[in-house]
């Protein structure tokens, strides 16, 4: 348990290291090794997988662990928005492609739940722009990751962080699931006001 700021590059406190890429383990036909692929459309900009738009993937062989989430994992995007997901038990067991990279720490010194918050913060986001590829996809290389450097807080403040982040995070997506509900309730009953008051002036022309 660390007692002040410690100042360290990520790749000393994790493994840091891309997907699979899915080509080289990929059947052609359904297998008896079929897992669920994170893709970028699952990844939603809030920070969670939404797992009704991830894919199948059969594998030839069963896949090494090495290339399966499990829970504490950090799955950040290669590709903007480059979107940081903390894996839970709902979400373990899923193939990572080579389009993210997989950050798992260690949480003696540095807690998942923090690096989740600390990757999708406004100033490490400027950082990974500032670095990512001239390319079309604007690509960040893994290694950047590894070499990112950190102030770790004392474990106890890390709890604290990343707690406060996750109940924000559920929160926010709970209102806005309500918003949701809201907006599709009030259509309905504006939809519905509307038609009965048509009736109503077509039965009253009829008189």
């Amino acid at each position: 348990m660390t007692k002040g700021m410690l100042n360290l590059k990520l790749g000393e406190v994790a493994s840091v290291r891309s997907g699979l890429v899915l080509s080289r383990k990929l059947s052609k036909t359904p297998t008896e090794y079929r897992y669920q692929l994170i893709n970028l459309r699952s990844i939603n900009p809030d920070g969670y997988i939404e797992k009704e738009l991830v894919d199948v993937y059969d594998a030839v062989e069963p896949l090494s662990q090495e290339y399966l989430t499990r829970k504490g994992d950090v799955v950040l995007r290669l590709t903007a928005p480059y979107t940081a997901v903390l894996i839970d038990d709902s979400v373990s067991g899923m193939v990572v492609s080579s389009n993210f990279v997989v950050i798992r720490s260690d949480a003696r010194v540095l807690l998942p739940e923090y690096l989740y918050w600390l990757l999708n913060t406004v100033e490490v986001n400027r950082q990974i722009y500032e670095n990512t590829t001239s390319n079309m996809l604007s690509a960040i290389n893994p290694r950047f990751f590894a070499d990112l450097e950190v102030s770790l807080l004392p474990t106890e403040s890390q709890e604290k962080i990343g707690a406060l982040n996750i109940l924000a995070h559920k929160e926010c997506r709970l209102l806005k699931e309500l918003s949701v509900k809201k907006e599709k309730y009030y259509a309905y009953t504006i939809s519905e006001i509307q038609k009965q008051i048509r009736r109503d002036i077509s039965y009253d022309n009829k008189k």
